[in-house]
């Protein structure tokens, strides 16, 4: 994740943020609103490592993965709709009919129950 898609996505961003860092309070959190430098130093401040330390820990986070929250903030949706088309085969369109799967009028079997 980068530090663009931090500060657009900084609302959704902040539960991640408080379950890696609970120490530091919510109004600390809001008043960085996505500011990297801003970040490090209320990070260190509130954990008492120093700034390098505090760094390279936000550092760490951030290579992670985008938080689900924020991957799934509706200011996604065109983008996911866009990159759905990675995943269709050539050929096909994102809107053609799924009747030629065939099990559209099949009655879907009970939960934890198999065929046999």
């Amino acid at each position: 994740m980068d530090w663009t898609e931090i500060r657009e996505n900084w609302e959704a961003t902040l539960p991640a943020l408080q379950s890696r860092w609970p120490e530091v309070p919510e109004e600390e959190w809001i008043a960085a609103a996505g500011d990297r430098a801003d970040i490090i130093a209320t990070i260190a401040r509130c954990t008492g490592d120093d700034l390098s330390e505090a760094e390279r820990a936000l550092e760490e986070w951030r290579e992670g993965p985008m938080p689900a929250d924020a991957y799934a903030d509706p200011v996604h949706d065109n983008a996911a709709a866009r990159d759905a088309g990675r995943y269709i085969p050539e050929g096909e369109e994102p809107l053609d009919d799924d009747g030629r799967f065939g099990d559209d009028n099949l009655q879907d079997r009970p939960m934890g129950r198999r065929e046999g």
